[in-house]
């Protein structure tokens, strides 16, 4: 599953490169008006506008977010969805921008705190919270995915990201390490990493509709005990995607009009 997921992702990546490059250039312009402006201005206005600007970048996200969710779905990202989408995402972007708040304040403040007491408590208290802050950028870089694919419930979301990570740790980890490794180690490009979660949970919620599907025909309206170790049969699963994505040459890459 893994492999054709990075695949698809590849063709896709590919197929709309330069809007989805566009949609990070907009975020690096945006990212840098973010520390550029407010040391120009007074303490008070600046740390205002800091914020402001903060948010419209999750803002921004969300919005890409829902526009890359079409290419998951083998459409093409156009202009108008852009700005229809800049009004639902408002609450995904407050959600997350609250999150981001609450990570940056344990992380900046409450370890260190934890750390200065010198005691074994103080210690693992503050393991804890690195621990507890990595479970939830583990759980959290889902969202903007699940409220556009799974229902516009703030709350909700986030509990069908905890419930995704961990029954997907391995996989959500993956996802964590290379969506790094593409917004930081490359370039700043945060709109690859949106589609591949987009992409990573579209596909991974096959698992989920056909064990639904295999609960319904055992009349229960709960997974078997045992459905955690159940070998879920991708091939069949993903045949119709498989079909959909095709197969290409490095050829068809590089000169598409010669094949």
């Amino acid at each position: 599953m893994i492999g054709f997921l990075l695949k698809k992702f590849f063709y896709d990546l590919w197929d709309n490169f330069f809007s989805i490059m566009i949609l990070n250039f907009g975020f690096l312009i945006s990212l840098s008006l973010a520390f550029v402006l407010p040391p120009l201005l007074p303490a008070a206005i600046s740390l205002v506008l800091f914020a402001l600007l903060i948010f419209w970048l999750f803002l921004y996200l969300c919005t890409a977010a829902a526009a890359l969710g079409e290419v998951s779905d083998y459409r093409r990202i156009r202009l108008a969805d852009l700005l229809a989408n800049i009004k639902s995402a408002f609450v995904p972007a407050a959600f997350l921008f609250t999150a981001a708040a609450l990570v940056f304040f344990v992380l900046r403040f409450t370890v260190p705190l934890y750390l200065s007491m010198g005691s074994l408590a103080g210690t693992a208290a503050a393991f804890f919270s690195c621990w507890l802050c990595l479970f939830f950028a583990g759980a959290i870089q889902f969202y903007p995915a699940v409220y556009y694919r799974l229902g516009k419930r703030p709350l909700k979301c986030l509990k069908k990201c905890a419930v995704i990570f961990l029954d997907n740790t391995a996989f959500s980890i993956f996802a964590l390490i290379l969506n790094g490794i593409m917004t930081v180690l490359i370039i700043p490009c945060p709109c690859w990493p949106l589609l591949y979660l987009d992409e990573a949970l579209r596909l991974r919620l096959f698992k989920y509709d056909w064990l639904d599907a295999q609960a319904a025909e055992q009349n229960s309206s709960r997974y078997d005990p045992d459905w955690r170790r159940t070998k879920i049969p991708w091939g069949e699963l993903l045949a119709d995607e498989r079909e959909k994505t095709g197969n290409r040459s490095w050829k068809s890459f590089i000169f598409p009009w010669k094949e």
